[in-house]
C-alpha cells in the first residue's frame, strides 16, 4: 500500500513540473505575439480582415482588445496568478484563432496568419495543429490536479 502512495504522489509532482512548464510556454509564446499586434493595431486589423469574418468596423475593435486579452492571460500564465481563468481565455482564444484558420483554409485565400510569431507564415493545417496544441496545453492546465507553483490560482 506504502508503495501506490509514493508512486502517486511521484506522478502528481511529475505532473506538476509538466503543468509548470506548459504554463510557462503557452504564457510566453502569447505574451511575444502580442508585443507586435499592441504596437501595431492597424496592421493587426488589417490581418483580421483579411480572413473576411468579422463584420467592417469590429476588426479595429478586436485588433486593440485581443492583443491585451492574449498578453494578460500569458503573463498570469507565467506569473502563476488566476490560473484558471488565463487558461480558460487561452482556451476560448485558441478555438477562435482553428476556427478563422480553418475558415480561411476552406475558403481558399492565402493570406498571412497574422498570429505575430512569424513574420509572414501563412495559413495553413500547420497553424491549426500548433493551435490545437496550445489549446490541449491549456486544457491540461486547466484541469491539473494540484495547484503548485502558483501564487493565486483562481
Amino acid at each position: 500500500m506504502e508503495i501506490g502512495k509514493i508512486t502517486d504522489r511521484k506522478m502528481k509532482n511529475g505532473l506538476s513540473i509538466i503543468v509548470l512548464i506548459a504554463r510557462i510556454l503557452v504564457g510566453g509564446i502569447l505574451v511575444y505575439s502580442s508585443i507586435d499586434k499592441i504596437v501595431d493595431p492597424n496592421g493587426f486589423a488589417n490581418a483580421i480582415n483579411n480572413y473576411h469574418i468579422v463584420p467592417l468596423g469590429l476588426e479595429n475593435i478586436m485588433a486593440i482588445v485581443l492583443p491585451w486579452m492574449e498578453l494578460i492571460a500569458g503573463i498570469c500564465l507565467v506569473l502563476g496568478v488566476f490560473i484558471d481563468g488565463a487558461a480558460f481565455l487561452v482556451i476560448a482564444i485558441m478555438v477562435i484563432f482553428i476556427i478563422a484558420i480553418s475558415y480561411a483554409i476552406l475558403s481558399g485565400y492565402n493570406i498571412e496568419c497574422g498570429c505575430g510569431l512569424k513574420p509572414g507564415e501563412m495559413v495553413g493545417i500547420q497553424k491549426i495543429i500548433e493551435d490545437a496544441t496550445y489549446l490541449i496545453l491549456a486544457w491540461l492546465i486547466l484541469k491539473r490536479p494540484k495547484h503548485r507553483f502558483e501564487v493565486y490560482p483562481k
